[in-house]
């Protein structure tokens, strides 16, 4: 039986995990005991995480059944859902309202984003966050790759062919914005440059830095925005 392609055997482990890869970057900014609404959770490993280290209730709506079977055992309720089907979070309705919106890695499968955003922004309590993961097409690698002439799709990362929007750190930030969030902060990861200012602030101490040039260096881009009250 092969395994889902979106899939950790275990939980997500912040401890055995580099402090600035992405889902490191993310979980910093879930508080404990929210109540999150996790968009395409896959198989749960980091609503696993949520519910066991920060005593969080987690609703996830997944797509695939067999991911879901999964994450169902790890979080407190999974629905399967097609996030592009209109009314796709009715299933959530019930739990509501949210102290946290939680999308990462999956706004950029769907062909109708902005109104999953909508119908989430209406469960959602005022002033909850929103935490939204987007790969970043301007990463300087694919700007190389398309200088020569090369635009690959891929199994998985940025160029994932079962992606059908293609990001950049404004676009990103304008589409939570069209849905009426408001963006507090970016952070990236992926990017080797932020990696080793973080490392030089950890070692000495100092508070880490702004991501620097995110819009060419940065893999992934983690907005973190709220509803307004």
């Amino acid at each position: 039986m092969t395994q889902p392609k979106y899939h950790l055997s275990d939980i997500f482990n912040p401890d055995t995990a580099h402090p600035d890869e992405s889902h490191s970057v993310q979980i910093r900014y879930i508080p404990r005991e929210a109540h999150v609404l996790e968009l395409g959770c896959a198989t749960g490993y980091m609503s696993g995480y949520l519910e066991q280290a920060l005593a969080c209730h987690v609703t996830g709506l997944e797509y695939d059944p067999e991911s879901a079977a999964i994450a169902s055992e790890r979080c407190s309720e999974v629905h399967v859902v097609d996030l592009d089907e209109a009314d796709a979070l009715s299933v959530a309705s019930q739990s509501a309202p949210y102290d946290v919106l939680y999308a990462a890695n999956v706004l950029e499968h769907l062909k109708y984003p902005e109104r999953v955003l909508q119908e989430a922004y209406h469960l959602l309590k005022p002033n909850a966050r929103l935490i939204v993961a987007l790969p970043n097409i301007a990463n300087w690698q694919f700007r190389y790759r398309l200088l020569r002439g090369i635009f690959d799709y891929e199994d998985y990362g940025v160029m994932d062919k079962t992606h059908t929007h293609l990001y950049t750190a404004k676009t990103g930030r304008e589409l939570l914005q069209s849905q009426g969030f408001q963006v507090d902060e970016m952070q990236i990861a992926g990017s080797l440059l932020q990696h080793l200012l973080n490392r030089l602030a950890r070692r000495f101490n100092r508070p880490l830095p702004k991501p620097i040039l995110a819009g060419l260096f940065a893999y992934e881009l983690i907005y973190i925005a709220h509803k307004p009250a």
